[in-house]
């Protein structure tokens, strides 16, 4: 900057660069902070990897082995015993069909919610939020008695329909939220081309809502895959998910802790194989919609 004599003022180019200082200090530290709670957060997870591929006599050393010789003992015996595939292949299908018949189920609903004027619509929402309320060590029991009475104890059926009651209330509400912030204009302009209102809601609120649907499919996905308590009391041998083989291996007097960490290697994996599939929608979706209504 010049001054009234004609010459540059020389601590304006000063304060710009201690600006320029200071924006790239506070750039860095604010780089390393999340490269330090990145750290943190993901330091778990390479104990459990790194304790999966150690032998069984060094899984539970303290200290422990930093450098080791890593090998796939734990893997090779889980992929040889029937009844973990077996117990996977049960959460797998269940808690697949669950996700799927909690989304028909929910989204339809919470379109209705957020389009039709319903009678006591606050009580009703406060009821579908209701099933959450309790913890599920309350309704356990009375779900027991329940399922004894239909036949639905140790059953696939009986444990799809649990996951869509953990998960319906959940999805309900946030798909609310989402088809509140899509705008009737757009569905009002279909219907003026000669679209029905179920044409409307197929072809223009569901591709708009579609963040919506991915993100409560992921957290129903991850909600009912890692439920342990209901397929404790609801299940005894045909249904078995995958969490309850895995709690086997913590036994009254020792821990098999090498065979334990491989199981939940093998958990991990499906959710993040879901996470991957996703992840362009995930952003989005915990954003509550991508259309504002003005």
């Amino acid at each position: 900057m010049a001054t009234r004599d004609g010459n540059v003022d020389p601590t304006t180019g000063s304060q710009r660069l201690d600006k320029d200082t200071r924006e790239t200090v506070v750039r860095a530290a604010r780089h390393g902070i999340l490269l330090l709670w990145s750290l943190v957060v993901l330091f778990p997870l390479y104990w459990l990897a790194s304790m999966s591929l150690k032998p069984p006599g060094e899984a539970n050393q303290l200290p422990p082995d930093w450098i080791f010789l890593p090998t796939v003992y734990n893997y090779i015996q889980l992929a040889q015993s029937g009844e973990f595939l077996t117990a996977f292949a049960n959460s797998v299908l269940m808690v697949s069909a669950s996700v799927i018949l909690v989304l028909l189920i929910g989204v339809p609903a919470a379109y209705v919610l957020s389009r039709y004027d319903i009678p006591m619509e606050r009580d009703v929402l406060v009821w579908i939020l209701s099933s959450r309320m309790l913890p599920p060590i309350a309704v356990v029991i009375p779900f027991f008695v329940i399922f004894q009475s239909f036949n639905l104890f140790d059953t696939r059926i009986g444990m799809v329909l649990m996951y869509v009651s953990i998960n319906l209330s959940l999805v309900v509400w946030v798909m609310k939220a989402f088809f509140d912030g899509i705008p009737e204009t757009l569905e009002e302009a279909a219907r003026v081309d000669g679209a029905t209102r179920f044409q409307g809601f197929r072809k223009v609120v569901l591709p708009a809502a579609k963040p919506g649907i991915f993100s409560v499919a992921i957290i129903s996905f991850i909600f009912a895959w890692i439920e342990l308590l209901f397929g404790l009391v609801l299940t005894s041998f045909k249904a078995v998910p995958v969490t309850l083989f895995v709690y086997s291996f913590i036994g009254s007097r020792s821990i098999e802790w090498g065979m334990l960490a491989a199981a939940s290697m093998a958990m991990i994996l499906p959710v993040v194989i879901f996470l991957i599939a996703v992840n362009k929608y995930l952003a989005a979706g915990l954003s509550f919609g991508v259309v504002i209504k003005e």
